[in-house]
């Protein structure tokens, strides 16, 4: 007689091929947002640990953006800095000597 529920391995837990990438995001999770156990990780369902990872990814994109738009910002300075006027060298040393100018 042939059973109607047949019933396999991976009806008792999960497979091997399901482990890693779980594991994978308890790591992320509890390594990148504050405050997230193994435990708390483990235990919520999948939607919400790959939305909070979702999230942490969507976050992680807009800081770089942000921090090439400042990186471009800086190119267009040529890496000279910002100074609007020119002084002599001689000059400069007689502010130094006069305290004018701070040498730290």
């Amino acid at each position: 007689m042939i059973p109607f529920f047949p019933l396999t391995l991976t009806f008792f837990g999960l497979t091997s091929e399901y482990k890693a990438p779980l594991l994978e995001e308890v790591w992320i999770c509890t390594q990148y947002m504050k405050n997230m156990t193994y435990t708390d990780v483990l235990s919520m369902p999948t939607y919400e640990r790959r939305f909070f990872i979702g999230q942490l990814t969507r976050d992680v994109n807009k800081q770089e953006e942000q921090m090439e738009k400042a990186k471009e910002q800086n190119q267009g300075n040529n890496g000279k800095g910002s100074r609007t006027k020119k002084i002599s060298g001689d000059a400069l040393k007689t502010r130094m000597k006069n305290g004018d100018v701070p040498l730290k």
